[in-house]
């Protein structure tokens, strides 16, 4: 975080998924007063559990029966 005047200025790395509905949380936080600048950092390994999540949407979606993990 850095003060810059009045304003508060926080730098972060955020997963994707996080960010979906970063601008509503901050739009209520703030009054519609925050903004954002949202920047590529790179690309990184899915923690397991979202892994196992994101696998059982899918199927679920598909309408498929959970497979043993591996």
């Amino acid at each position: 975080m850095d003060t810059r005047g009045t304003l508060t200025v926080i730098r972060a790395q955020v997963p994707m998924a996080e960010m979906l509905t970063y601008e509503q949380h901050l739009t209520s936080a703030t009054g519609a007063r925050g903004t954002y600048h949202m920047e590529y950092s790179h690309y990184d390994e899915v923690p397991h559990q979202a892994q196992a999540k994101i696998i059982a949407a899918a199927r679920a979606e598909r309408g498929q029966e959970t497979v043993e993990e591996v």
